[in-house]
């Protein structure tokens, strides 16, 4: 498991990253679905940001009937000329933008008897018996078609008076009374308007992209929710319980702005001519009826022949796209018998989870997760123990929550971990062996004996009061009180004390140096020999303040260095695995199982200092004595969830528990193998979704197109038994 530390900065940096991919692919995501929406709209005008209109029904039959007018006076009369504009409308034709420009009028390159007109740069179609209209600024109105705007309404003339004007003359009424007296093979009656069916409507593409990756987040959220600290926990799982609800109610519920498009449903005599050469990119395009060019589905190519020079219903978007023609080609038939599987939103659920599962197979061990909710569910106890035979008797299992009391030795690490801050160190009582033998004890020191005896001489002798010295020489003490000076009544007894703590040549070199000068001699042998002889007994030292004080630092120093080091050794030495019983270890490397009265007894109200090295060197000794006294064999108590059963070496059974037991523990450890599962469970259904459906839909044309083949064919049958 991740160290607390680890998994904050972990966490920050995951989190960073992303919310930087977030608002990069939202932001890529913005970007191509205005363009896309805007690319037809637009058409890089500059005036589309004005006001705008929707186009009655009215108004699109006059306008469709115009542009065939154009068509049949451009066939009529120049075969050669390059008009632009074409029998048709786009699906964005029916927004008419109103606004107030100037119309620039230039001759064309090509004939200059033909006059072109551009707003604001762009070409447009203008009437040509409107141009006695113009004026400096006009108020127009413009519908875009295929190719060039085409002006609808000039400084209050519209289009529709315009086309009713000459309708006796050019155009076919539509009126049943008129329909048989001049009806003819390039004529093209409109039945009715429509909208597009669901069926129809399901043929596009969905736009469920956007909620499935709204649903993803929340996956992403919910995993940093487990590693993330405490304090973000709750707010992680709330966001992620909103956007998840959110997404999944966008995802289900039905597309209150669908947009269904208009549909004429015309009749006909389809032929293989076309009306537009530069539009000949197969025989698919090469259809036309009347002077409207088809556009159809690829798949129907091997069955719009069936229905040439025939009359013929047929139904086409405003862009000439069909959707139905004669009796068996619908596109409305195709979607109910053979519907298009839709699996973009598969494919982006299934990715999300396969990198939830990754990123949790990766920071999170899920093999206690997965144990705890397995206890969890097959129901936990609680234990409460105060003796090492009734845990025995208990026969815990992972889950149960178990309380502890009893005396108690406290762990002694071997290595000491520098992101722990022990308060009894050498001791840790966040882990405990509780009813085991073979307890160890802190050993005794001939050197620490060795240093309490030179340091203890040291001071007293240093003094310049000593009775000893006022005893032996009262005369000569006086003289030394007088003088400032400090006499040494017993220096021989200075130099064996060096000697037994100092037992290696090359210890203590600077305060073997400083007494060999004082007592004049050159060899420390020599020195320690006669002072086994009191040969220096009666030898009267004197010291200066100045001196006295080296020699005293010197002493203190010394006797510190071996303090230190003797205290470390007797630590290291205390750790002894003991044998049987029970290792009771707390996760919470904080949580201390000895109880508080017993701590503040611990840290010794004398002492404002909470950590043993943080005495000096003499005091860390006699610290040491008391925390091993008090803590090798004291009182403790502790609680918590069992993560962890299992024996160690020297008979003894290791017990891990989890101090958490409130709802974050409980998000932790469940949530974490809950959203492994369901994310697992994600990952297949969506994964099998996709393979279904891409399947499917790779087998859909085909089996559409079996059905046509038994339809025409079933068809033709009837046709020869009938003739």
């Amino acid at each position: 498991m991740l160290s607390n530390d680890d998994v904050s900065v972990l966490t920050i940096l995951l989190l960073i990253i992303f919310i930087a991919l977030a608002g990069v692919g939202l932001a890529l995501w913005i970007i191509r679905h205005r363009k896309k929406n805007n690319a037809s709209l637009e058409n890089h005008l500059p005036f589309v940001h004005n006001s705008t209109r929707k186009l009655s029904t009215e108004e699109t039959l006059a306008i469709n009937e115009y542009l065939e007018l154009l068509e049949k006076q451009h066939k009529e009369v120049d075969q050669s000329s390059n008009t632009s504009i074409k029998s048709s409308l786009t699906p964005y034709s029916d927004n008419v933008y109103s606004f107030q420009s100037a119309i620039i009028t230039l001759n064309s390159p090509d004939n200059t008897n033909v006059q072109r007109y551009y707003i604001d740069g762009i070409e447009v179609y203008l009437e040509a018996e409107w141009i006695e209209y113009l004026s400096d600024i006009n108020q127009v109105d413009v519908v875009k078609t295929q190719t060039i705007p085409l002006v609808v309404e000039l400084n209050g003339h519209k289009l529709t008076e315009f086309v009713l004007s000459k309708r006796p003359h050019q155009f076919v009424d539509s009126q049943p009374a008129q329909t048989e007296s001049q009806e003819n093979d390039d004529n093209v009656e409109l039945i009715r308007l429509r909208k597009e069916t669901t069926a129809e409507y399901n043929l596009k593409p969905k736009k469920k992209l956007y909620e499935s990756l709204i649903i993803s987040a929340s996956y992403a959220i919910f995993f940093f929710s487990l590693v993330s600290s405490a304090e973000l926990l709750p707010w992680f799982v709330i966001l992620g319980g909103l956007l998840l609800g959110f997404g999944i109610w966008r995802m289900l519920r039905p597309d209150p702005k669908k947009t269904q498009y208009n549909i004429h449903c015309l009749r006909g005599v389809p032929k293989r001519w076309g009306l537009f050469g530069e539009s000949d990119n197969g025989q698919l395009t090469n259809i036309s009826v009347g002077t409207i060019d088809l556009i159809y589905p690829p798949h129907w190519q091997p069955y719009v022949g069936y229905d040439l020079d025939h009359k013929t219903n047929i139904d086409i978007y405003l862009n000439r796209y069909v959707v139905k023609q004669g009796k068996f080609l619908s596109l409305h038939n195709e979607s109910v018998n053979f519907p298009l599987h839709h699996w973009g939103k598969n494919l982006v659920l299934a990715l999300s989870s396969l990198l939830v599962v990754t990123l949790i197979i990766s920071f999170i061990p899920l093999k206690l997760p997965l144990e705890l909710t397995k206890a969890w569910l097959h129901g936990s106890s609680n234990i409460n123990v105060t003796s090492p035979e009734q845990l025995k008797r208990a026969k815990i299992k992972v889950g149960d929550h178990l309380t502890v009391r009893g005396m108690g030795m406290c762990s002694i690490p071997t290595i000491y971990r520098s992101d722990i801050d022990y308060p009894f160190m050498p001791f840790d009582c966040t882990e405990m062996y509780w009813g085991v033998t073979n307890l160890p004890s802190l050993p005794p020191s001939e050197v620490i004996d060795n240093g309490i005896a030179l340091l203890n001489t040291m001071n007293y002798q240093l003094n310049p009061m000593n009775n000893q010295a006022v005893k032996n020489n009262p005369e000569l003490a006086r003289t030394a009180e007088r003088a400032g000076m400090t006499l040494v009544p017993d220096f021989s007894d200075i130099v064996l004390k060096t000697e037994n703590l100092c037992k290696d040549p090359g210890d203590c070199r600077r305060l073997k140096n400083s007494l060999m000068i004082l007592s004049n001699e050159k060899d420390w042998d020599d020195l320690v020999a006669k002072s086994q002889v009191h040969a220096t007994k009666d030898t009267d030292v004197f010291l200066r303040p100045v001196a006295a004080d080296t020699l005293r630092s010197q002493v203190n120093s010394i006797v510190s260095s071996f303090f230190y080091s003797q205290t470390h050794q007797a630590a290291q030495a205390l750790y002894i695995k003991p044998k049987g019983g029970f290792y009771i270890r707390n996760d919470d490397d904080e949580k201390q199982m000895v109880d508080n009265s017993e701590i503040q007894e611990l840290t010794h109200p004398t002492i404002p200092l909470d950590t043993l090295y943080d005495n000096t060197a003499i005091k860390q000794w006699f610290e040491l004595q008391r925390l091993s006294n008090k803590l090798l064999d004291t009182q403790f108590s502790t609680s918590g969830i069992v993560l962890e059963v299992t024996p160690i070496e020297n008979g003894t059974t290791k017990i891990s528990l989890h101090s958490e037991s409130n709802i974050i523990s409980f998000w932790r450890y469940l949530g974490a193998s809950l959203l492994f599962v369901i994310m697992l469970a994600s990952l297949l259904y969506n994964l099998l979704l996709l393979i279904i459906r891409m399947r499917k839909n790779a087998h859909r044309i085909s089996k559409i197109q079996d059905y046509y083949d038994r339809c025409f064919a079933k068809s033709l049958r009837l046709k020869v038994q009938q003739s």
